[in-house]
């Protein structure tokens, strides 16, 4: 009898997972394939994989595990693509979650002990046994080291006047890792915008990792545990509106309201409209440019930007002409998942793919609302490509 596999955070799952038809429409959706052209890393055949061992009509080897259970950026773009709503990351957390190998230990620990770890990152070699290359923990390094103050653009806006509609409102910043532990300038900058905007910041009530690259991880448990924190955290503060500029603590967060993490039946749809992003909250706020405004503004979409682009549609407002997107053209940076650590030279592969897919011209900027998609692409961008969280850009 073939053995069941449940779903950790699909929304498609509620039970048994139908059985993947082979359609391929998978293939050009995941960024590995188009980067790499290999199929053995598609969600198709690790959909087709996991079940043939289910069935007993193959045995996993030691690289098909591997592939099966770490070569997946958690995108989920192949989620989008299935006609019946299968998601490759559900997949492979999974298989994560039954076979916890040092990689996904080391995420977690990473994530759980956050305060620790992102100042301790240049001696995380040290750490590394030889199950994990070192080469993979340096290019993670440098990722990280990329987000210091050199890379980053220069401010070129400036507000002159701020929406009124939401002033008098209280609220709280939900910063995300990356903000509180590598790049608090950008949680700053959103706070003085919110006092700009007219809303009453009020002091972080003990927000942690909203849990989402947790649950990518195999790590199930811990993943609950941040969560539940996170809700005692926004009650202790009131429930108000929870502001985040980060798109996959937006996706993540968004998540609680469909699992069962003890939020009361009045609770859920509150949950669900308090929690809002920065870029919304600014509305018809107005700019004016600096000298140092770049002639052409690439805006990378972010994979996990569930919610409605409302990161595109202030910066159309804000930057006007100078911002580039194409609805054709929204490439994954290739941060996701393990495989920074796992599979380096993919996750290197699929961001060499999105920025050749942006060919920028010199001097020209990338900017996204995703923490990881700026650690990534500010690491492998060239020197005269300014790479960026939209916060950067203002002054």
């Amino acid at each position: 009898m073939a053995e069941e596999l449940t779903p950790v955070h699909c929304l498609h799952g509620q039970g048994r997972r139908p059985e993947c038809i082979l359609c391929g429409r998978c293939l050009p959706a995941c960024p590995l394939f188009t980067a790499t052209g290999r199929e053995e890393l598609s969600p198709r055949s690790k959909f087709f994989l996991a079940r043939a061992v289910a069935e007993g009509r193959a045995e996993l080897s030691k690289k098909a595990a591997e592939i099966l259970a770490t070569v997946c950026l958690s995108c989920g773009k192949c989620e989008n693509a299935c006609p019946l709503g299968l998601c490759g990351p559900d997949l492979v957390a999974e298989l994560r979650a039954s076979h916890p190998g040092f990689a996904g230990f080391l995420w977690k620990l990473w994530i759980e002990q956050a305060g620790l770890m992102w100042p301790l990152a240049r001696t995380l070699t040290k750490l590394v046994p030889g199950n994990v290359p070192v080469e993979a923990v340096s290019r993670a390094k440098a990722a990280i080291e990329a987000m210091g103050a050199g890379k980053a653009p220069a401010p070129w806006l400036f507000p002159e006047s701020f929406e009124t509609a939401h002033a008098g409102k209280k609220c709280v910043i939900f910063a995300g890792c990356v903000a509180e532990h590598a790049n608090p300038r950008w949680k700053e900058t959103a706070r003085r915008l919110l006092a700009g905007l007219g809303l009453d910041v009020l002091p972080d009530p003990g927000f942690t990792c909203c849990g989402c690259t947790l649950g990518h991880a195999g790590a199930p448990e811990a993943q609950a545990a941040m969560q539940q924190q996170n809700i005692e955290a926004w009650r202790k503060a009131g429930r108000p509106l929870m502001v985040v500029f980060c798109a996959t603590c937006r996706c993540g967060l968004r998540a609680y309201a469909r699992k069962d993490l003890g939020l009361a039946m009045d609770e859920i749809g509150l949950w669900r409209e308090n929690l809002v992003s920065l870029a919304e909250l600014m509305g018809g706020t107005s700019f004016r440019l600096g000298e140092a405004a770049p002639a052409h503004v690439r805006y990378h979409r972010p994979c996990h930007g569930a919610g409605g682009n409302q990161d595109l549609t202030f910066l159309r407002r804000a930057m006007g002409e100078r911002i580039v997107f194409k609805e054709s053209e929204t490439p994954c940076c290739g941060f996701g998942g393990l495989t920074k650590l796992t599979s380096p030279e993919l996750s290197d592969a699929v961001a060499a793919h999105a920025l050749a897919v942006y060919n920028p011209a010199p001097g020209d900027q990338i900017v996204t609302g995703c923490a990881g998609c700026v650690t990534q692409l500010r690491s492998v961008a060239p020197k005269d490509i300014v790479v960026g969280h939209w916060l950067e850009c203002i002054g």
